[in-house]
């Protein structure tokens, strides 16, 4: 696609945008998008300042064109105007001490020094800056709406794993309190299991006030005080493509390069622009008299011609400017160069990121399943009174380390793809990567290795009391 359509599918984008508030509920990451895009104060202000480039573009087309003026006024003198033969004895009127004049005159530059095809040309390029950095900043919008809906997600879903653990708690303490009760185990173990469940309680009360936060902060990225729940799971994707394939994708058009390249155009048509105003200028004009009873004997009725202007000398300021210009232009070559090495480099940074983020999430993956069976086991020791509760409560300690852990890193995964998407200028194709990618569901609402069988206590003849 050119940089022209491009400049157009955006402005249309931000135009065909419905701006309407969001219903309470569950919202996915497309809508999620879709909605930014309406609300976002930044990309209407990028829209506006597409449309104020294509309105100066369509000005600089003017310039090519005819300009047509006309002119009336009604003047006053303080007397008539005669001349007068003493001689002869005559005397003849010029003009009466009152009377119209309107005129219309058109002016058509024929030739200029390339001055005006610079204009326009400048004005395409600057249409399409505007354009190309609108897309940047969608894209960066984008990448922050990510790292908010998916932390939302994750923030709540640590909640729930912290419910989890609040939950096994308050079992392990009315076991412990009860096992207690009939002497089984010392009282310093159910003190323990007392101060775990009210820590577990204030770990779940900090996890329930930090997804109210990421829900605040999801709700500005949407200019929507109700945004919903997100649907969208945090996910991973296993086949993604090497660093150098999204290396490349730099090459195919980054807006931030795009925007560089069309400010480096802007620069060369100023040289040329310059350099143009070192030559003449030609022109056709031409004018008509609407009131020619009021014309004296010297004004005609109507004049046409060709005309031409020619500057001898300015005192250096057109070899200063064209100078500057070129100076620009170098100026803007450099920074794209530097531009460009940094996105190839953030993207190479980024890929690692995610192959890290990926490696750790399979990590926790393979220590939930021993995290589970080993909550399992000592709880049931604790029941019979060869585990204490310390261990019981390490154990849940570490299955939930283990669950936040693999959500943690599935979030770190999906901050470290938009953030390579975005280094690529690849953004929009983030529902791809999202269709494709494998869900990191959270964890259900009962965990069946933390449920203890509703069987009666041991008998403390079996299980000596410590």
């Amino acid at each position: 696609m050119t940089a022209a359509r491009r400049c157009l599918c955006a402005a249309l984008l931000l135009a065909a945008a419905p701006l309407s508030a969001g219903e309470p509920g569950p919202l996915d990451f497309g809508e999620a998008v879709r909605r930014m895009r309406a609300g976002n104060e930044a990309l209407a202000a990028g829209g506006a300042e597409v449309r104020q480039r294509l309105e100066e573009g369509a000005a600089a087309k003017g310039l090519r064109s005819p300009k047509v003026t006309l002119e009336a006024r009604e003047t006053f003198l303080n007397d008539r105007i005669n001349i007068e033969a003493d001689s002869l004895g005559l005397s003849y009127r010029v003009q009466e001490d009152q009377f119209m004049k309107g005129q219309v005159k058109v002016s058509w530059p024929v030739y200029t020094g390339g001055r005006i095809a610079a204009a326009n040309a400048a004005a395409a390029a600057k249409t399409e800056e505007a354009a190309a950095r609108l897309n940047h900043t969608d894209q960066q919008l984008v990448t922050e709406l990510a790292r908010r809906y998916f932390g939302l997600r994750l923030a709540r879903e640590a909640a729930d794993v912290a419910a989890l653990k609040t939950a096994a708690m308050e079992r392990h303490h009315r076991h412990a309190a009860r096992l207690f009760g009939e002497g089984i185990i010392a009282r310093v173990e159910a003190l323990n299991a007392e101060v775990a469940l009210a820590n577990a309680r204030a770990e779940q009360s900090a996890a329930e006030r930090d997804a109210a936060i990421a829900a605040e902060g999801l709700a500005n990225a949407l200019a929507d005080p109700s945004p919903g729940d997100p649907a969208t799971p945090l996910f991973i994707v296993r086949d993604l493509e090497p660093g150098e394939w999204f290396q490349d994708a730099v090459e195919r058009g980054h807006p931030a390069l795009e925007a560089l390249a069309a400010l480096r155009r802007q620069a060369e048509e100023g040289v040329r622009a310059e350099k143009g105003a070192a030559l003449p200028t030609v022109y056709l004009f031409g004018l008509r008299e609407l009131f020619p009873n009021d014309l004296t004997l010297l004004d005609p009725e109507w004049a046409a011609g060709v005309g031409g202007e020619y500057t001898l000398f300015d005192g250096g300021q057109a070899k200063h400017r064209t100078a500057a210009a070129r100076a620009q232009a170098d100026r803007v070559k450099l920074l794209a160069q530097k531009a460009r090495r940094d996105l190839r480099s953030l993207v190479a940074v980024r890929r690692q990121e995610a192959e890290k983020a990926l490696e750790q999430h399979d990590a926790f993956g393979e220590t939930l399943a021993l995290a589970e069976e080993n909550l399992r086991v000592r709880m049931r020791a604790f029941e019979e009174g060869v585990a204490t509760s310390v261990e019981v409560v390490d154990a849940s300690v570490s299955l939930a380390r283990a669950r936040l852990g693999r959500l943690k890193a599935a979030y770190d995964f999906d901050t470290a793809l938009f953030g390579l998407l975005e280094a690529a200028g690849m953004t929009d194709a983030h529902g791809g990567y999202i269709a494709r990618g494998e869900p990191v569901d959270a964890p259900p609402p009962s965990v069946p290795p933390l449920d203890l069988p509703a069987s009666a206590p041991p008998d403390p003849k079996e299980t000596p009391a410590p």
